[in-house]
């Protein structure tokens, strides 16, 4: 298939091949969607009440939000395309501007987007040439071949090889680290930039070099329409997989406290590595130990609504150095700036209480050091906790997935997508899903396809 193919699907045939889909986030979505317009019957599982997985939709008030990941890439061909494919036009998409700013020595620097130039000398003035030069050639990579901008990019790999992989810290000096690369490893990996390496890093600049989106009514409605094309069966969890012969021919799952098997000529797991393993185990242990290298870190957000907007129309987000738990604060959208998404991630963050109450006045407390809450009231808060909330990937993790597709013939009838396939961004979710389940339409459907 295409990136962007959203043509509509035959209908699949009784004797198409039927696909479980472990995983109601994008990646299984991604997965269920391509095996549905490939002619495949896919029936995705998953063990939340809605779709979506972080990006599902939470109530606020008389509303709902969404917690997780929400902004879109222009250059998000794939999900575009099939969000177009589930109902959504060009005016529902609203530009999200960065207009951001960073807590820098105690002062509050604007970083605005639609000045990119300018911002952009005023945040690379005083970093050291030597840093320049790199940051600016890896930057060249991402433009010159958008590969780059996804997990295993062949100069990123070729870079990796070349300097041993090293961690962003040890490749680059503390002046850029504190205002570019942190506050991008903090906001898309959970993690601080000695817990990054260089050779996964170019996830990261896809971001910086994109701009960005958003639906204005959320993802609930194509989500919904998703639902109603593929089958799909929440609050059922899948507990193990079914195999028989060396073969994976289903799954086992638990719905409501009742237990099941259910029959397929093969199965996706489309988790998070760690839940991934955890069903790999029993069945292939070195497969299991592979996906233990991929590392993952905490993310907590909360979403507060006020009775007046926060901030103004000039700085609509503040990224807090790394002695706060807080990372970001910022306004839920253009028009909602009385909605304040605050994210707690990276190291500082990790060991705090869980409750909603208290991290909201936490978070108060930071952003009303910079910014003046004496006359907005907090009317509502609705706030998640992901414990694997933000895929930072491995040491050359190139290597790790090259390991994991040599193994994949040995438990045929087994497919493995997630955010530690292509890159945590939900385009590179889509992309990982889409390569993954083409394989395995190659596999199951040779011959001609509805789709091509």
């Amino acid at each position: 298939m295409t990136p962007d193919d959203n043509s509509a699907p035959a209908p699949a045939e009784p004797t198409a091949p039927r696909v479980i889909v472990v995983g109601g986030g994008w990646s299984g979505i991604a997965a269920a969607w391509n095996l549905h317009r490939a002619g495949a019957r896919p029936v995705l599982l998953d063990e939340q009440p809605t779709l979506g997985g972080r990006s599902a939709a939470a109530p606020l008030g008389s509303r709902t939000v969404t917690l997780g990941g929400k902004n879109i890439g222009r250059k998000y061909a794939s999900f575009r395309a099939f969000a177009a494919a589930m109902g959504a036009r060009d005016a529902d998409w609203e530009h999200f501007g960065i207009n951001s700013s960073r807590i820098e020595n105690g002062r509050v620097r604007t970083v605005d987007s639609t000045s990119r130039a300018a911002s952009l000398t005023g945040l690379l003035a005083g970093v050291p040439p030597r840093d320049l030069v790199r940051i600016l050639r890896l930057a060249r990579y991402v433009r010159a071949d958008r590969a780059n901008a996804f997990l295993a990019g062949p100069e990123f790999d070729r870079l990796a090889a070349r300097t041993g992989d090293p961690a962003l810290s040890a490749y680059f000096g503390p002046v850029l680290q504190e205002r570019l690369l942190r506050p991008a490893v903090v906001r898309m990996n959970g993690a601080e930039p000695d817990e990054t390496h260089l050779g996964t890093f170019g996830t990261n600049l896809g971001m910086l070099l994109d701009s960005f989106d958003q639906l204005t009514g959320g993802f609930d409605g194509i989500l919904d329409r998703f639902a109603d094309t593929v089958e799909t069966r929440t609050r059922t969890r899948v507990t193990g997989l079914a195999v028989e012969g060396g073969r994976v021919t289903g799954v086992h799952t638990a719905t409501g406290g009742e237990a099941s098997e259910l029959a397929a000529d093969a199965v996706v797991l489309a988790l998070p590595a760690p839940a991934a393993a955890a069903l790999l185990r029993p069945h292939h242990p070195q497969q299991a130990r592979l996906l233990g290298r991929v590392r993952y870190f905490p993310v907590t957000v909360v979403v507060a609504a006020y009775d007046r907007p926060v901030f103004d129309e000039r700085v609509r987000a503040l990224t807090f150095p790394p002695g706060s738990p807080l990372s970001n604060a910022g306004a839920y959208g253009v028009g909602d700036r009385h909605l304040v998404r605050y994210t707690f991630s990276g190291r500082a963050a990790r060991a705090l209480p869980h409750g909603r109450d208290d991290l909201t006045a936490l978070a108060e407390k930071e952003l009303g050091a910079h910014v003046d809450l004496s006359a907005p009231r907090r009317t509502a808060a609705v706030s998640a906790r992901w414990e694997h909330g933000l895929c930072a990937y491995s040491a050359f993790h190139s290597t790790t997935l090259k390991a994991l597709a040599e193994l994949a013939a040995d438990l045929p009838g087994l497919a493995l997508t997630g955010d530690y396939v292509r890159g945590a961004s939900v385009e590179a979710c889509f992309r990982g899903a889409y390569a993954c389940t083409d394989d395995l339409v190659r596999t199951l459907m040779p011959g001609p396809r509805p789709l091509t």
